[in-house]
């Protein structure tokens, strides 16, 4: 098999990106609802202004792959004269310093300072010119870094009553880990499949796991991406319905894919939405698609969400510091 190359980038951030900076263990755990940052300005006049507008529309834009409107954060302003003690706890911290005493512009990234977890980003700038250069230039390495503490929160959760069953089964399958809440159950398994999924009154997560033999690069390419999907679920993801099943809505909107840092892996991170065909069912699903090469073979690891009348943004972000938990077996071979 031809190795795959993939050079561990966790951040694309330029030259002005400081040191990060960790704070010993005993620090209070954080506070604030998923996916909600406090940006800290030097005042309100700075939030309302250009400065301000530029943040909202990078961390307030769509979330794409919902088939509602949903921010990718929440945000809440506070001037710096307001930013007490009681807010500082909070996971997801911006801070906005914008003063002719600075000499050049820089970003400061602090990892468990006040709380934990917990992610600090402050950006310090001469002038506002001097900020939208440092901004763009960093805002992508910016949301992941924020991104990254949002999964660790869920995922420290989640270990607090992990479905050891799961994880026993997962192990002896496929020679991997995650981590799934005690609320999850395996719904179907076969030779290279499990469908695992949580059923409430109101919503549905559900998981897919499916591996197969890589053989050539064309893998990872979106076209096979959603082909094999369709197949998997055609066979394994029935409907209400009978003859009704689970497939990708692509005369919706067409998924979209990406290169990802996996958990230090090379994978194609898809979103998009699916639905029932013969019946009315549907939502967003996520999944990363990447290869063992030890065991020479792809692995897709896919998640869905259905809750219909209600915001879908947060119970995707669950599922998707689950598959984030992904750890393959330090021995795979012949495990």
């Amino acid at each position: 098999m031809k190795n795959i190359l993939w050079s561990v980038i966790i951040l694309c951030l330029s030259t002005f990106l400081l040191q990060s900076c960790s704070k010993p263990n005993g620090l209070p755990n954080s506070t604030g609802k998923t996916l909600e940052m406090i940006v800290v300005t030097n005042n309100k006049e700075q939030w309302n202004s250009r400065v301000g507008q530029t943040i909202k529309s990078f961390f307030g834009q769509e979330q794409i792959g919902l088939p509602q409107s949903e921010a990718l954060y929440s945000m809440v302003n506070l001037p710096e004269e307001a930013f007490i003690k009681m807010y500082q706890s909070n996971r997801d911290i911006l801070i906005i310093d914008i003063s002719e005493k600075i000499t050049k512009a820089q970003i400061e990234n602090k990892k468990d300072f006040w709380a934990s977890p917990q992610r600090v980003i402050k950006i310090s700038a001469p002038n506002t010119e001097s900020f939208f250069k440092i901004f763009d230039e960093n805002k992508e390495g910016i949301l992941e870094l924020f991104n990254m503490v949002e999964r660790e929160r869920m995922i420290n959760a989640f270990k607090t009553a992990q479905n050891i069953d799961i994880a026993n089964a997962l192990s002896g399958k496929f020679n991997f880990s995650l981590i799934l809440p005690s609320a999850y159950k395996i719904a179907k398994q076969d030779s290279n499949f499990m469908w695992i999924r949580k059923e409430t009154l109101e919503d549905s997560q559900g998981i897919l796991i499916y591996s197969y033999p890589y053989i050539h690069e064309n893998a990872f390419e979106k076209d096979i991406i959603i082909n094999v999907r369709n197949m998997m679920t055609k066979r394994y993801i029935p409907g209400p319905a009978e003859g009704s099943f689970m497939k990708v809505a692509d005369q919706v909107i067409f998924p979209l894919t990406k290169t990802v840092n996996f958990n230090e892996l090379f994978a194609i991170e898809t979103r998009g939405l699916w639905e029932t065909e013969g019946d009315y069912m549907g939502g967003p699903f996520l999944s990363y698609t990447l290869v063992d090469e030890v065991n020479n073979r792809v692995i897709t690891l896919d998640s869905y969400v259905y809750a219909p009348s209600q915001n879908k943004r947060d119970l995707l972000k669950q599922l998707e510091a689950i598959l984030y938990s992904f750890k393959m077996a330090e021995i795979s071979k012949g495990a």
